[in-house]
């Protein structure tokens, strides 16, 4: 039998891990992913990690946005129960709530032999190819990288950020949330239309068949069709965060 060594350099890449995290807040997330990028950095046991959760009720404001993207101060939103973050992104405002799915992507380019602008385009497919599952026909803009759009808006956001080769952040897909806030937040507030799933079917979405198709193009568009699967996080606790009653009539994630 005949080794093929050339196969066993760094660049090979194995498989990813895929953790389904529920309901999490921002803050403990963005924590968790700071841990998946030491690990995808270092190499030490992790070559790519892919957090898919959704979040209550909270507006993250990326690096390259500015308050100037909120309806009111943030003292105001809080006062509603939808807390502010302003993090290390590019791209809009976004609203982020229940219905909302979201997919954290922390992987080394280098080792997926890419750039950012393969990465993100790649992205923005494995999106479009997962509405495409649930019937609905989704589409990219070279005036936009990030975005995807649907028939009557943008039905997923796209916001990322690289340090020394590797990714975090990653895509906003909106499933069955509510849009009236969501349109007046960021690229809502600019008169762009926000669309979702829902509204572009016209009737209810499964968000596991939606999880499920972007989780498997996810993982094919970046080089890892073997993935491991793996339900929470240690490192995450359960904590109980009040919710406002407008918030949740949209169908849980959680089902």
């Amino acid at each position: 039998m005949t080794i093929d060594w050339d196969a066993f350099t760094s660049n090979t890449l194995t498989t990813a891990e895929v953790r389904l995290l529920g309901a999490v807040d921002v803050p403990a997330v963005l924590a968790l992913q700071k841990l998946m990028v030491y690990e995808v950095r270092r190499q030490c046991r992790t070559n790519a990690a892919i957090l898919i959760c959704e979040h209550p009720p909270t507006v993250t404001v990326g690096s390259g946005a500015s308050l100037l993207e909120l309806p009111v101060a943030p003292r105001e939103l809080e006062s509603r129960l939808v807390t502010v973050h302003k993090v290390r992104r590019d791209g809009h405002a976004i609203l982020h709530q229940p219905g909302q799915l979201a997919a954290y992507v922390v992987v080394s380019l280098a080792e997926c032999r890419m750039d950012e602008t393969e990465f993100r385009t790649r992205l923005q497919q494995s999106v479009v190819e997962t509405c495409r599952e649930v019937q609905v026909v989704a589409s990219t803009s070279p005036t936009d990288p990030t975005a995807v759009f649907g028939r009557h808006g943008v039905v997923a956001e796209l916001g990322i950020h690289i340090d020394e080769g590797i990714t975090s952040f990653g895509i906003f897909l909106n499933v069955s949330c509510r849009l009236d806030e969501a349109r007046e937040i960021g690229r809502g507030l600019h008169g762009q239309r926000v669309s979702s799933l829902n509204a572009e079917r016209v009737r209810p979405t499964q968000m596991s068949q939606v999880r499920s198709a972007l989780i498997q193009h996810l993982c094919t568009h970046l080089g890892f069709p073997d993935y491991h699967l793996h339900t929470g996080h240690p490192f995450l606790k359960r904590t109980r965060i009040p919710i406002h009653d407008k918030f949740t009539n949209s169908q849980s994630a959680i089902d």
